[in-house]
């Protein structure tokens, strides 16, 4: 005969073996679980980085690669403004020179580059049909103390200057593997072509000589007729 003392026991021995088995199992389910996810993560590979040589291609025979070039004519000297009036004994008029900028070819850059074959480089890249560019540290001669000279103006009237003239060049450019180093170096060259000289009267078309219309407008400050 069971007494109802030891039925309450027996129910609640039951319930704790029911209770430690729903932990094992919970247990071992969470186990399972983080098995599997660190399977998973060890399954995905992360991604590696490529490094990419941006210098290799530059670097070949040590070949210069040319970017922008801009070619401006540009003023170099001016005479004063000369005023011949109608009936004026004008047959010995002197045109004194004014060195308005100075343009000396040279190279800047980030090393050391050969500068006669930087020169020799853009001279071939520009092909100027046979024209010649200064090379480093050829600046453009300067009227001397003479100034332009002496100018017959005998039968002429109105107002009127001499002019220097050059075509100015501005060129980047990038060469590889300078100085046995593998890094490209980066610069830009300035240098000139076309010296130009002339004399020009106010208030009439300047033509596309370079350094005329600048000539005019600064000297004479007004627009040239067409």
């Amino acid at each position: 005969m069971t007494r109802p003392g030891q039925k309450t026991a027996g129910r609640r021995a039951a319930g704790l073996r029911r209770a430690a088995v729903l932990a094992a199992t919970a247990l071992v389910a969470t186990a399972c679980t983080a098995s599997s996810q660190g399977k998973e993560a060890k399954a995905t590979p992360s991604p590696k980085s490529t490094a990419i040589s941006v210098a290799e291609w530059a670097c070949k025979n040590d070949r210069i690669h040319w970017g922008k070039i801009k070619t401006e004519g540009k003023l170099v000297a001016v005479s004063q403004l000369v005023r011949v009036k109608k009936g004026e004994n004008a047959a010995n008029v002197t045109f004194h020179a004014i060195p308005v900028r100075k343009v000396t070819a040279g190279v800047t850059a980030s090393g050391k580059v050969p500068a006669a074959s930087v020169f020799s480089s853009l001279e071939r890249h520009m092909n100027l049909g046979g024209k010649s560019l200064a090379q480093n540290g050829e600046s453009v001669p300067l009227p001397g103390a003479a100034g332009f000279g002496a100018a017959d103006m005998t039968g002429k009237t109105g107002d009127y200057l001499s002019v220097v003239g050059v075509q100015v060049v501005e060129a980047s450019f990038v060469q590889g593997c300078a100085s046995n180093e593998k890094t490209p170096v980066y610069g830009t060259v300035t240098t000139w072509y076309g010296k130009t000289q002339g004399m020009i009267k106010c208030g009439r078309y300047t033509g596309t000589y370079p350094g005329f219309r600048e000539a005019h407008d600064l000297v004479c400050g007004e627009e040239p007729q067409t």
